[in-house]
């Protein structure tokens, strides 16, 4: 299930989020994902799952992903839009800033948590 919540995460870094994405997952993923057991993603279980799946991801512990760690989950083009300084590593500061635009993509309503 690790593997899992990890490509659900990088569903985020390879284009923005949907409302289906939630529908999509089963019963145990979304449990796992939703701490309050809501039945909706609030920002705060996002981020708390995103920092999650960046930490599977950084295979080697030094708090960047280079892209041999992302291949698995992103292609070269995602890799270096997310990558926005360059440097062929997505810092921990770069990943979380893609992945609040693409909460915020996907909150269309703007409540605050994707349903």
């Amino acid at each position: 299930m690790k593997h899992a919540f990890v490509v659900i995460a990088t569903l985020a870094l390879t284009s923005a989020v949907h409302a289906e994405t939630v529908s999509e997952l089963n019963e145990a993923e979304l449990n796992a994902i939703d701490s309050n057991n809501d039945g909706f993603l609030s920002l705060d279980e996002f981020n708390a799952f995103s920092d999650y799946a960046f930490q599977e991801m950084d295979d080697d512990k030094n708090g960047t992903l280079g892209l041999n760690e992302a291949k698995p989950f992103l292609d070269i083009k995602r890799f270096q839009a997310v990558d926005r300084d360059g440097d062929s590593l997505i810092s921990k500061e770069e990943y979380d800033t893609q992945m609040q635009k693409d909460f915020e993509a996907a909150d269309q309503d703007g409540n605050g948590r994707l349903d």
